[in-house]
């Protein structure tokens, strides 16, 4: 100690009281970090660099996914179970749109205004029944009207009545009203600017194309595109036809024409109208694509502007199954 004490007197005599020195300022620390994978670094707003973290080195890791971050993306990954949606601008990238049908357009002649009537038989309800049904068809520069009203054995009187008008593509359906006992029970309604058909008994407005039908109406356009084939020789072997139910379905029926043949006995006694030979009758038949779809066959008369003699339809492998047979005039 007294050693100490005389090398600093020393000190202090030589150069005077020792000043303190500030560290000098912006020391910087290098730190190893070790991040781990899942973390994913975003990506920097300021263009100037800044200092890199020292990453240390680990096992190449799968990285998860990316789940989408906007609504949009989200809802696409929801329709698109799957697949994934990438982040883009607006969230997610632009999918593309599915492929549309390009619905064709046919010549129509809608046939002139006339009245109708047949021996029904339907089967597959409480029992077999037979009655008469009725088709009124009325057409003017302002529209059409068609009818259908159908009584058979202990059910109660029913009727559809489908109204519109007529453009390009040949009958435009715009309301579909099914009746029972005099009172409205189910309808549809097309909106042909939108291109949108809406259903009292089901959600959603979904997208037509032109020339499409309701359930009733595509008796009135398959007439008119086959009188206007008429004049021009042979029909094609099929035609399409978009048609709207009214509970809330829309399909595809694609009638395909049928070779000449003998009608159905219950048409064999049909006479010719007066002055006429007796026509041969155009087959056509809208076949089941799956279980319980709606099969029609038609036999098309040119002496009733192609307006149908006979309509028989069915829903196999279902017993339900409803005919229409024309009475003599």
């Amino acid at each position: 100690m007294v050693l100490a004490l005389h090398v600093l007197a020393w000190g202090i005599a030589v150069g005077g009281l020792p000043r303190l020195a500030i560290a000098p300022a912006g020391t910087h620390r290098i730190t190893l970090v070790s991040l781990p994978q899942r973390v994913v670094a975003a990506p920097q707003a300021n263009p100037v660099a800044a200092p890199k973290a020292v990453q240390m080195p680990a096992p190449p890791v799968a990285a998860a996914p990316r789940a989408p971050t906007s609504p949009r993306a989200r809802a696409l990954a929801r329709v698109t179970p799957g697949v994934r949606v990438p982040a883009g601008a607006g969230g997610a990238r632009r999918q593309p749109a599915p492929a549309t049908r390009d619905w064709p357009v046919y010549p129509t002649r809608p046939p002139p205004s006339a009245t109708l009537r047949y021996a029904l038989a339907q089967t597959g309800v409480a029992s077999a029944a037979a009655g008469s049904a009725e088709l009124e068809w009325r057409r003017d520069a302002q529209g059409f009207s068609l009818r259908l009203a159908t009584a058979a054995g202990e059910r109660a009187p029913r009727e559809w009545q489908s109204t519109g008008t007529f453009d390009a593509a040949g009958v435009a359906p715009l309301r579909l009203v099914e009746r029972e006992r005099g009172r409205d029970r189910r309808s549809l309604g097309f909106d042909r600017d939108a291109g949108r058909v809406r259903f009292s008994g089901a959600p959603g407005t979904p997208a037509v194309a032109r020339g499409a039908q309701d359930r009733w109406s595509w008796i009135a356009q398959l007439a008119a595109i086959a009188e206007a084939r008429a004049p021009r020789g042979p029909p094609p072997d099929h035609w399409d036809l978009q048609v709207a139910g009214l509970r809330g379905d829309v399909e595809r029926w694609t009638f395909r024409v049928l070779p000449p043949g003998d009608p159905p006995p219950e048409l064999a006694d049909d006479p010719p109208m007066p002055g006429q030979r007796a026509p041969v009758l155009l087959h056509v038949l809208r076949a089941t694509e799956q279980p319980y779809d709606l099969r029609i066959e038609a036999w098309l008369s040119p002496a009733l502007h192609h307006l149908p003699a006979g309509l028989r339809m069915s829903t196999p492998p279902g017993p339900w199954s409803l005919s229409l047979w024309r009475r003599n005039p």
